[in-house]
């Protein structure tokens, strides 16, 4: 079953800011990479929503790896049959993570 992928504002302003920051350090090539890699991700967690490891900071967040530095984090909602992205978290921005 597909569970239809909702985005968040603050996931859609965080992507983008992602994007912006890659731009600086990165090449269009990997840029190019990481648009895929969050491409598939997020196909694959529309057909499996609890792939992501459960946070312990709020019930029903989870969070995926999608490189070294970025990570996913959702929430699932099996009632509604959606997955909302809430945000994308680069960990070199944000060490304290």
């Amino acid at each position: 079953m597909v569970h239809k992928i909702i985005w968040s504002d603050l996931a859609i302003k965080t992507y983008v800011s992602n994007i912006e920051y890659l731009e600086k350090e990165w090449s269009d090539k990997e840029i190019r990479n990481f648009i895929k890699v969050v491409q598939r991700k997020l196909l694959l967690l529309s057909m499996q929503p609890r792939a992501g490891v459960i946070t312990s900071k709020r019930k029903n967040l989870r969070k995926t790896i999608l490189n070294k530095r970025i990570i996913l984090i959702y929430r699932y909602k099996p009632l509604k049959k959606e997955i909302e992205l809430v945000r994308f978290f680069n960990t070199h921005q944000h060490p304290l993570y």
